[in-house]
């Protein structure tokens, strides 16, 4: 699915159409499974999970949208 949003991306550079990809590889604060998550902790061990802030996602997304000036984000709480 990557490889395709960033092929797409650069077939439609020059059309005016925007075509990017966002990755995001972990645990997303204040969402329904964050909350489950911390509900639980018999289920996932005492260890807090590493999360990522929804603001900073829905930020760099509209970033992407408005600058389309790049075919690829990634989020990721090993980063």
């Amino acid at each position: 699915m990557r490889n395709y949003a960033l092929t797409l991306n650069a077939g439609l550079a020059d059309t005016g159409v925007y075509a990017g990809t966002l990755t995001i590889g972990g645990l997303i604060e204040r969402g329904d499974i964050h909350g489950y998550v911390l509900a639980h902790p018999e289920n996932f061990g005492d260890v807090p999970p590493a999360t990522l802030n929804p603001d900073d996602i829905a930020g760099t997304a509209w970033e992407m949208y408005a600058a389309r000036d790049r075919g690829e984000e990634v989020f990721s709480v090993l980063s």
